[in-house]
């Protein structure tokens, strides 16, 4: 909802700052919320009263568009969480400014690494107080994300040109020869892996391997997952990790938010599938392009949440 002034439009939102936390933190959100609370904020905190079956679940996805600002407690386990990571990125393109509050030695997200934090440690003394103002001072906007300023070499590069194209084909022979396309597949995994050796930190190299272990995957249950029975597997999660990485130097990363609906879509959870893949495909379309893979995998989407509802 919207008001009117005579300088200019407010907002008004139901809660003044989502706080996102792994749960292991979840006793010191829990403080921190009430010390929001005597500052005369309204925090929304998730206390495990939402069921872990959907990863942005509607509630929690409005849950955070319902909020002026996020409050990130960042730590070791959130860093590992992908539910943490996920409402981040979450936050950032719903247009939301993340506050940092760093509980341990965990370094910050890149894309974060230059804005204004709290330290448990350093502010624990009027931490609420801290953040209470930090949310009322909040831009209206999301972070402003530093450009990338790594080199790639031209091996790399052509590193990376070869990797993809590879990927892509591979794929694409997968329903006209099985067998020929695994063994290509195989040696595209062999020239990721000396990719990652040059440039292990690059975040095309952090993209391609996520989408090698979303290609390991389709191989490794390519018969289940035409029968519409794509089971859990390890290789889901790694692939998920790498996706989050690559955003994590720039969460606007339109081929990071497509690899990262892809692998959601296998693990079912559709509706956050759908989030990500909308916005590669509006990056895209902003810069005058077309992004037909994501857009593919967005009808893909759309396709097995309306076999759901049947």
């Amino acid at each position: 909802m919207t008001t009117k002034t005579s300088n200019s439009i407010v907002r008004r939102y139901k809660f003044d700052a989502f706080l996102s936390h792994a749960s292991q933190d979840a006793d010191f959100a829990n403080s921190v919320a009430h010390s929001l609370g005597q500052n005369r904020l309204k925090p929304w905190v998730d206390n495990s009263n939402l069921a872990f079956g959907s990863l942005l679940r509607d509630e929690l996805q409005s849950a955070i568009g319902d909020s002026r600002a996020m409050v990130l407690l960042w730590s070791q386990p959130a860093l590992e969480s992908r539910w943490v990571m996920a409402e981040i990125f979450t936050a950032f393109h719903l247009n939301r400014f993340i506050i940092p509050c760093v509980l341990d030695a965990t370094p910050l997200p890149q894309f974060l690494q230059n804005t204004a934090y709290l330290n448990r440690q350093r502010d624990q003394t009027d931490i609420g107080t801290k953040l209470a103002l930090a949310i009322k001072a909040s831009p209206s906007t999301a972070n402003k994300v530093a450009p990338w300023l790594g080199s790639r070499s031209q091996v790399v590069q052509s590193l990376v040109n070869g990797i993809g194209a590879a990927q892509i084909a591979t794929v694409m022979a997968m329903t006209e020869d099985f067998q020929k396309a695994a063994e290509a597949n195989v040696h595209t995994s062999d020239a990721l892996k000396s990719a990652k050796q040059l440039a292990p930190f690059d975040p095309m190299i952090l993209n391609l391997a996520g989408y090698q272990c979303k290609n390991d995957y389709m191989f490794a249950h390519w018969d289940e997952i035409q029968a519409g029975r794509a089971p859990k597997d390890p290789l889901l999660n790694q692939g998920e990790r790498h996706f989050f990485d690559a955003l994590c130097v720039d969460p606007s990363d339109p081929s990071a938010l497509n690899g990262l609906g892809s692998i959601l879509m296998f693990e079912r959870e559709l509706d956050a599938a759908e989030f990500f893949q909308r916005r590669a495909i509006d990056i895209v379309k902003r810069s005058g392009g077309n992004y037909e893979a994501a857009q593919q995998d967005l009808e893909l989407i759309l396709y097995f949440k309306q076999k759901q509802t049947q």
